[in-house]
């Protein structure tokens, strides 16, 4: 899975750029801190698969951005 391990610039300039939603800002946020997919799903009370759905969605968004 991503970690989305990026510099603080590319951070701040793909938080401004794409339209994430709050739940994608808060898997961004967890995932830069290196949280595991299951504390992920517990803090947001979402499955597995749909966190999965999110983070391909975060990607795509971030892709387009590159």
């Amino acid at each position: 899975m991503y970690k989305f391990d990026f510099s603080s610039e590319e951070y701040k300039r793909f938080i401004e750029a794409c339209p994430f939603t709050d739940d994608e800002l808060k898997i961004i946020d967890m995932r830069r801190k290196g949280k595991s997919n299951v504390y992920i799903c517990q803090q947001l009370c979402i499955a597995e698969r749909t966190l999965t759905k999110y983070i391909k969605s975060i990607s795509i968004k971030i892709a387009k951005e590159l």
